[in-house]
């Protein structure tokens, strides 16, 4: 539950727990346009910073910085925000009971969000239905796809095509820190358990907390980053905003966009994970580069109405993938867009990215 506990001056504070814990306090000092946060709280525990200029509706917040995990209490955060007259802050806090590795994953809250594009998005499919999702619980997500460097380490394997030439067979230097790819959904969730079972064994998980794909819902979610347009940057996709096919780039006001000479060349390859900006909760790549398989089995219908932490179909022939790739047009590479494929697929614009939740494999 959420509950204001201060306001001062100009900048409101709010703290939210998502277990039976006692929430971190936030408390400030505003000195020319310079607001310094400190917040105190269980040592160990994560910590997502946002802000917003009203509390007017439900997707004003945006990422300020994850503390993950809290290293001290207190602990000072320093915002700049000169040009803002008027600043509210929030901390969610999630405890873990162990020194599970969090450096590279981002702390994602719960929360309520509109999946599914409008009707009158240009060059939408029928299966985007606008729909209210409601997630109860957080959970963390990588910050990256995973690299072809860390399924290396853990499966002893590089499959990816992208390794020493690109989409034409020209060479490339050579680089681990592009995605994995050429994995299928088996692959991919193979490779969670793996990952489960180390770190449990290691102890740096609870037994009740797995390494898994993100549900379609949590991947959109954790993609829109609190944003209702087309794209997280915005209503329209133009060439060096993301590794996407950007021959045809999108805006909102036309659809597709014919180019016949991209002021970005386009790259027939994927990109060093990270290589263009986060969204607003710190995650990048969530347009282009690879499409990142998802948990659920596709199924062409949503639910109807608003529904509560959907796992999707029981059961079906196809998994969703979502995100867009290197080789996708801008109109696949917007925040609703729904790609499947048979579990046992695999190809050069299909990777994945992990979710660490307490819950079931």
């Amino acid at each position: 539950m959420r509950r204001p506990f201060a306001v001062c001056l100009c900048v409101g504070l709010l703290a939210w727990s998502s277990r039976a814990q006692s929430p971190p306090s936030l408390s400030v000092q505003v000195s020319n346009g310079v607001a310094r946060l400190r917040i105190a709280g269980e040592v160990g525990s994560a910590c997502s910073i946002q802000c917003a200029t009203n509390l007017y509706g439900t997707n004003n917040w945006q990422f300020v910085t994850n503390l993950t995990p809290l290293s001290s209490s207190p602990y000072q955060v320093v915002d700049i925000q000169t040009s803002i007259v008027r600043r509210f802050y929030r901390a969610f806090a999630q405890r873990l009971p162990t020194n599970a590795v969090t450096t590279n994953m981002v702390w994602i809250p719960p929360g309520a969000f509109v999946m599914g594009s409008p009707t009158n998005e240009p060059e939408r499919y029928s299966d985007e239905t606008q729909h209210t999702v409601v997630l109860t619980k957080g959970f963390y997500m990588g910050k990256y796809a995973v690299t072809q460097r860390e399924y290396l380490a853990l499966m002893g394997i590089n499959p990816s095509a992208f390794t020493t030439t690109d989409a034409y067979g020209s060479p490339i230097p050579p680089d681990l820190n592009r995605p994995v790819e050429q994995v299928s959904w088996i692959d991919a969730t193979n490779y969670c358990g793996h990952l489960t079972q180390q770190e449990q064994a290691a102890g740096r998980v609870p037994s009740d907390w797995v390494y898994r794909l993100p549900t379609e819902s949590e991947r959109e979610y954790a993609c829109r980053a609190g944003t209702t347009t087309v794209f997280q940057y915005g209503n329209a996709l133009h060439g060096g905003m993301a590794n996407f096919w950007d021959y045809w780039e999108y805006d909102a006001s036309i659809g597709d966009i014919s180019v016949t000479n991209p002021v970005v060349p386009w790259l027939p390859h994927t990109t060093t994970v990270g290589s263009y900006q986060p969204n607003a909760w710190g995650l990048y790549d969530v347009d282009g580069n690879v499409y990142e398989w998802c948990r659920d089995w596709y199924d062409g219908t949503y639910p109807s109405g608003s529904v509560t932490d959907p796992q999707g179909p029981a059961s079906g022939t196809a998994r969703v993938a979502r995100g867009g790739a290197w080789l996708a047009r801008g109109r696949w590479c917007r925040s609703a867009f729904r790609n499947d494929s048979s579990p046992s697929a695999v190809g050069d614009a299909l990777g994945f990215r992990v979710v660490l939740a307490q819950g079931q494999p």
